[in-house]
Formats: C-alpha cells, structure tokens, sequence
C-alpha cells in the first residue's frame, strides 16, 4: 500500500509540477530534491530517484510551458506552493508516512486544473 501511495504521491507532484515557466522548471527540479530528502527522512526507499534532468529536459519543460495561459501558470505556482509547504515526517511511522503523501496528492489539486492545451503540453 505504502509503495502505491509513494507512487502516486511522486506522479501527483512531478506531472502536475512538471514546469510552470521562466523559474518554475527550476523551482520544480529543486522541489523534487527537496521531496526525495523528505521521502528519505521518513522512511521511504529514495534508491529510485531519478536522475538530475539534462539540459534538453530543461529546455522541454521550458518550451511545454508556452501552451500555459498565465491562468495555468498560477495553478502550477499553487500546487508548488503547497508541495513546498508539506512538511516532513516527525517519524518513520507509518501515519507519518501516509500523512505526507496524503498532503502531497492534495497539494496536486489545490490548484486546480489547468488548460487541457497546458495538460497535454506538460504531460498533465
């Protein structure tokens, strides 16, 4: 269950954080590492995370945002916002764990929904 969750949790802030724009494509690579150090303090097998993205990854991200309307890129900075805000485990209990995942897939709808001309751009 907790490997689902896991799953889930790191699509939920990867595919709908994928870029945003400008700072946004870095603001999400640093949220990532960010997010593998939280997932590694509570507990979690981080052996699986993926590499730095090269620099044509970089450049993708920045051309896919091209598709978001400024509406969009609002949306993204939200879920942003709040994936930043999650804070990590007290613990390596498993209420602990599933209290972070919990909190990241709701950050993914906090913002809401974006364009699906921006979905499909980023891979949302």
């Amino acid at each position: 269950m907790k490997k689902i969750l896991f799953g889930l949790a790191a699509m939920a802030s990867l595919t709908l954080t994928a870029c945003g724009g400008g700072d946004y494509c870095d603001r999400n690579e640093d949220l990532a590492k960010d997010l593998s150090d939280k997932f590694e303090e509570c507990g979690f097998d981080t052996s699986a995370t993926p590499d730095e993205p090269t620099d044509a990854e970089r450049d993708a991200c920045k051309e896919a945002l091209e598709d978001c309307s400024d509406d969009d890129k609002d949306k993204l900075d939200a879920t942003l916002d709040c994936i930043e805000d999650v804070k990590t485990c007290s613990d390596k209990s498993t209420a602990e764990q599933t209290r972070i995942l919990s909190d990241i897939v709701a950050c993914s709808a906090k913002g809401g929904t974006v364009s699906a001309a921006c979905a499909a751009s980023i891979g949302g």
